[in-house]
């Protein structure tokens, strides 16, 4: 019994020292402690026509409209004028960010994996930033008001626009950076996602919607590693720009243009455009703080103790977690087994990693390439008959076997290990084992 003690007592030492390896974090960003300054810039290139909204029928006292600016106009004339539009939204935002993001961090291989990335830049609320319209025309007539156009550009304000959702999300893989010590749990971090910029903004009941390509979105920070816990403080400049080309038709819409010649009055116009071009800029600072929880998963399964006949609830097997192809355990837990040999534990760890399972007289046996990047079952079937320890069936336990046979718990000679099929004696039973296994070895 001192020697399953002794088993058991270094198996719970292995299971509470956990060498460096990489783990994941979930991170969740701290609002009161984030801080977003920028200036933000939305313009949009568009063609198409504008048209009075004069209907014979239904509005005969609409405005109506001609292109040129020299000519008769007919009574009941309303032709369409070609046009470019170029909406633009431009301002500074001050906001506390939220988010969310994961992080697996492997500081002994000096690298860092993000995933999952979000950031809701506007959770303190929403903005209002000034609009402004250009418009291009080669020059146009309206009736009902009277005005003249001349050809050219013109810019138009538009009031102002209510940004109600700014939010960055990583798309494609998670993305690899570096991770390097400062010292103590410190580490200096640097990575790069590929994001995408969604953008809602509302203006007089009119609603823009974009999102933007995907782009790099360079992140640098640090980190501090407290067990289960960590920290994280990014302070990013952002000059970040983005060019779409949608060359999509945007529904028709109504707006009033102040008239030109003369001016004073207001033209009721629809519009027929093409979005042609969305460029986007983004340019100050990004201040992330956020705080992540180790995350666990669970490893379960079934161990079947080969050639043993006795129940093995409450039997503890020690289960080690290792690097692949490596033998020395990053974790190892000792797990009990319910009656039907079943087993589960818990572990951060993160990747691919190779499990090992021994009991106290059978041979090793491992799995290799098991992911632990979800919940997982893993099953061993492990041979009997290791009597000394050795992760071999040889003359050496047959020795073994031969100086405890014949006794029982209490007896002077009684070595639990050379009770192969657990009836709590040594016997022609045990023997039968130790033939049937002699000479097989367990892995390593």
């Amino acid at each position: 019994m001192r020697s399953r003690t002794a088993l058991l007592a270094f198996a719970l030492l292995l299971a509470c020292a956990l060498v460096s390896a990489q783990r994941k974090y979930d991170f969740v960003m701290s609002p009161a402690d984030s801080n977003l300054n920028v200036r933000v810039s939305v313009q949009a290139l568009t063609s198409g026509t504008l048209v009075g909204n004069y209907d014979p029928n239904t509005n005969p006292t609409g405005t109506r409209t001609k292109p040129g600016i020299f000519g008769s106009f007919g009574p009941t004339e309303n032709v369409p004028v070609p046009v470019e539009v170029n909406p633009s939204v431009e301002g500074n935002v001050a906001s506390k960010p939220a988010g969310s993001f994961s992080m697996v961090l492997n500081p002994e291989a000096g690298t860092v994996v993000l995933m999952d990335y979000f950031s809701d830049l506007l959770h303190s609320g929403a903005v209002s930033l000034p609009a402004s319209a250009e418009f291009a025309t080669d020059g146009f007539r309206t009736r009902d008001p009277t005005s003249t156009y001349p050809a050219g550009r013109f810019t138009v304000p538009l009031g102002d626009v209510l940004v109600s959702a700014l939010t960055i999300t990583q798309t494609g893989d998670p993305v690899v950076g570096t991770l390097a010590p400062l010292g103590g749990n410190r580490y200096a971090f640097a990575v790069a996602p590929t994001v995408v910029l969604f953008i809602h903004a509302e203006m007089q009941g009119y609603v823009l919607e974009t999102t933007s390509n995907p782009n790099p979105l360079p992140l640098v920070g640090e980190v501090q590693i407290d067990g289960d816990t960590a920290t994280i403080l990014s302070v990013n400049t952002i000059d970040w720009s983005d060019v779409d080309t949608p060359n999509q038709p945007i529904p028709q819409f109504a707006m009033d243009l102040p008239t030109v010649f003369p001016p004073g009055d207001v033209a009721h116009l629809l519009f027929d455009l093409t979005l042609n071009e969305v460029r986007t800029r983004v340019s100050g600072t990004y201040t992330i703080a956020a705080s992540g929880a180790a995350v666990y998963r669970t490893v379960s399964g079934v161990v079947a103790l080969g050639d043993y006949a006795a129940p093995t609830g409450g039997m503890n097997i020690p289960i080690e977690v290792r690097a692949p192809g490596d033998v020395t355990p990053l974790e190892t837990h000792l797990v009990a087994l319910n009656d039907a040999g079943e087993y589960q534990f818990q572990t951060a760890l993160w990747g691919s990693f190779d499990l090992s399972a021994k009991g106290s007289h059978w041979l090793r046996q491992t799995a290799g390439g098991i992911s632990l990047e979800k919940n997982v079952q893993v099953d061993f079937v492990l041979t009997n008959g290791d009597i000394d320890g050795d992760n071999e069936v040889t003359l050496f336990d047959f020795g073994q076997l031969v100086s405890a046979f014949g006794t029982m718990p209490g007896d002077i000679g009684w070595n639990p290990n050379a009770d192969l099929d657990g009836d709590e004696e040594v016997t022609l039973f045990d023997f039968g084992v130790l033939v049937r296994n002699f000479g097989a070895i367990g892995d390593e």
